[in-house]
Formats: structure tokens, C-alpha cells, sequence
């Protein structure tokens, strides 16, 4: 049995083009993408839970990677 290389969420998020304003960025987009899928996928549900988890005062039920 064969197994395929597992690509990192950032690579995978890399190839996303980004909408928004140069001037305005402050954050790389794939970053955004992965803390972003890493919130959601340890319960958080609004932009607000996800700001929690990546700042590292979430209280959900998963612990912070």
C-alpha cells in the first residue's frame, strides 16, 4: 500500500489568491486560513472564538495546538 505525502494546510492555503487590500494586511492569508480551520475545528463558531483560540485564552473543549 502506497502513501501520498500529507501537504501542510499552509501550502494548501498558499495557492489562494487575496482579495484584500495590499495596504491594509496585516496577517498572511494562509495563516489566517489554517488558525482559522484549526479554531474551527476545536468548536469555535464565531469570529470572536476564533481570535480566542489563536490568542491562546480559548476555553473551549480542545486544547490549543
Amino acid at each position: 500500500m502506497q502513501t501520498k505525502k500529507v501537504m501542510p494546510l499552509t501550502e494548501v492555503f498558499v495557492s489562494i489568491s487575496d482579495p484584500r487590500s495590499a495596504r491594509h494586511i496585516r496577517h498572511d492569508l494562509s495563516e489566517l486560513l489554517t488558525v482559522a480551520v484549526c479554531a474551527v475545528l476545536c468548536s469555535a463558531d464565531e469570529f470572536s472564538d476564533i481570535e480566542a483560540w489563536a490568542s491562546g485564552r480559548w476555553a473551549g473543549e480542545c486544547c490549543a495546538v
